[in-house]
Parts: structure tokens; sequence; C-alpha cells
């Protein structure tokens, strides 16, 4: 009996160490969403306006929205991972988590080039628009891996949301193109700034604690 129980012990002991160590990563993780989902949903949402003649579509205002999401972002980013860059990469969990993300991430760069290319190619803005839907698709999938990882039930429904978004954009992609600006930015917010700020909370709590 004592060495059941013990076995039970050594067993527990062994799970939690494959998911300890989990709150850097997911910090790190937390953070980026969180700039990124702001910066990137403010400015479709901006782009929007301009659709509706609210925000000037010409000039420095124009620009500013066109430009400085990504500038900021990127120094943003930068500091990010300057920061984190020492932090333990976690048990085998929070790697696999990580990995996810970050395969999402460059899957995303790498078809952001072939859009380009593409589009510059048919001269043709349109096919462009599919980037962003790939794009969710792509976080659709992510957030699905991690919720069958944590099993928490609001993660799935960020998945949920992501596929939701997805068929939206592709709907309204050939339709009104303010629609389509509209629930890719209010997706953004939505769909990865606030859960990326729920996990970066969540992450310096636990680290507080």
């Amino acid at each position: 009996m004592n060495s059941e129980l013990q076995s039970a012990r050594d067993d527990l002991a062994y799970m939690r160490s494959l998911v300890s160590g989990g709150g850097a990563m997911q910090s790190t993780i937390g953070e980026a969403f969180t700039w990124a989902g702001g910066l990137y949903g403010a400015q479709c949402l901006l782009h929007w306006l301009q659709r509706l003649n609210i925000v000037p579509g010409e000039g420095p205002v124009a620009l500013a929205v066109a430009v400085l999401p990504t500038l900021i972002f990127c120094v943003i980013l930068a500091i990010i991972i300057w920061k984190d860059r020492k932090k333990p990469p976690g048990g085998a969990s929070a790697r696999a988590l990580g990995a996810v993300f970050q395969g999402a991430g460059l899957a995303n760069l790498v078809m952001a080039f072939v859009f380009a290319y593409g589009a510059n190619k048919a001269e043709s803005f349109g096919l462009w628009l599919y980037h962003p839907i790939v794009v969710s698709m792509f976080q659709g999938v992510a957030w699905y891996v991690a919720w069958v990882i944590m099993r928490r039930a609001w993660i799935g429904f960020v998945a949920i949301g992501w596929f939701v978004t997805t068929v939206a954009l592709g709907v309204t992609v050939f339709g009104d193109i303010g629609w389509y600006l509209l629930i890719l930015g209010v997706a953004l917010i939505l769909c990865m700034a606030i859960p990326g700020w729920v996990i970066w909370r969540g992450a310096k709590q636990a680290a507080a604690g």
C-alpha cells in the first residue's frame, strides 16, 4: 500500500514538473499579443473610420495610421524579446504552447511574403486582403491547440472566435471593405489583445505570488 502511494506521489510530482515554469513563456506571449492586438486592431478601426470619411484618408494623419502601428510594435517586440531573453523556457507544456504560437507567427510571416509577392505580380491589391484571413485561421489553430493542452473554456472560445472571424472575413472580402476592416479590428481586440492581457496579467500575478 505504501509503495502504491509513493508511486502515485512520484507520478504527480512528474506531471507537475512537466507543466511547471510556464509563467515566463506565458508572460512573453501575453505581452506580445496585448500590444499586437491593440495596435493593429486600432489601425483597422481607424481604416474603417477612413472609409466613413471620419478620419482623413490622405496627408500626415493617413500616413501615421498606415505606418505608426508597425513601427511601434517592432520597437515594443524588440524590448519584450530583450527583456525576456534570459527567462527560463519552462516545462514541456509551456514549451509546447510557445512552439505553437511561434510556429503560427512564422507561418504568418512566410504567408505575408507570399501574398505580397502575388499581389504585386498580379497587380491586384485584393489578393493581399486574403492574408488577414490566413492569419485568423492560423490563430484559430494555435488557440485550439492551446485549449487541447490546457482545457480552459475561455481559450476554446477564443479559438472559436478566430474561426468565426476567418469565415466572416472570407465572406466580406468581396463586399463592402468597411465591414471587412470593422470585423478584423474587433477580432484583433477581442481575440488577441484581451486574451493576451489576461495571460500576461495571470503570469505576472503567478510570479508575484
